[in-house]
């Protein structure tokens, strides 16, 4: 997605909207964020963006829902054709790379900013395609006994926990500064994680 707040010169309004509020999101936080003062900053009518959401939250709810699929194929393209465990470690690589990039879109999708975000189907299914991506790849390491026999869904789980942490200690600003090299740093600690779970861990240097 290009995040930049212009005026409206083409047809897609939604889309439009949608990168204008990530834009607004960024400058003023959510709390300030208005339908109307989306339509003013691409110029269209005020009443046109609810031609495509029903309030502020559907918005924020498409934004969220974007941003699973979006990982989730970012976390897919990292597949090689034959199980490795170093697809596992560069599936969480590329998850903290999406927050670090689109970090206002992250917080959507994990914050608190979107209540009750059970009750949108949209949003559950999305979700839970972006987490597939990770228990699939540990389905296939086990499947290789390459990953110890345990429940998949806890590992796939402890993996998430671990890349979750880092995304969001490095969006809040904790790695701004620090003395060592961040990208080393999320490699080795996220090689330490799968190292925890592979039936032969001497085989993986952090």
């Amino acid at each position: 997605m290009s995040h930049t707040n212009k005026k409206y010169h083409h047809g897609d309004v939604p889309r439009a909207l949608m990168e204008a509020a990530l834009t607004s999101i960024r400058e003023n936080g959510v709390e300030r964020l208005s339908l109307r003062a989306l339509a003013r900053d691409i110029g269209i009518s005020q009443t046109a963006p609810y031609r495509h959401f029903k309030d502020k939250t559907h918005l924020l709810v498409k934004l969220a829902a974007e941003g699973f699929y979006e990982l989730s194929n970012r976390k897919l393209s990292t597949k090689s054709d034959s199980y490795s465990e170093n697809d596992l470690i560069e599936v969480g690589i590329a998850y903290v790379g999406f927050a670090k990039e689109y970090p206002e879109q992250y917080k959507l999708m994990f914050g608190s900013s979107i209540e009750n975000r059970r009750d949108y189907e949209e949003l559950m299914d999305a979700s839970h395609t972006a987490f597939a991506c990770i228990l699939e790849q540990v389905e296939a390491g086990i499947e290789h006994g390459t990953l110890i026999n345990r429940d998949p869904e806890i590992l796939a789980k402890s993996c998430w926990t671990t890349v979750h942490g880092i995304a969001s200690l490095l969006i809040d600003g904790f790695f701004e500064n620090v003395d060592y090299d961040f990208d080393e740093f999320l490699r080795q600690q996220v090689t330490i994680n799968v190292r925890g779970m592979s039936t032969n861990p001497k085989s993986l240097n952090p």
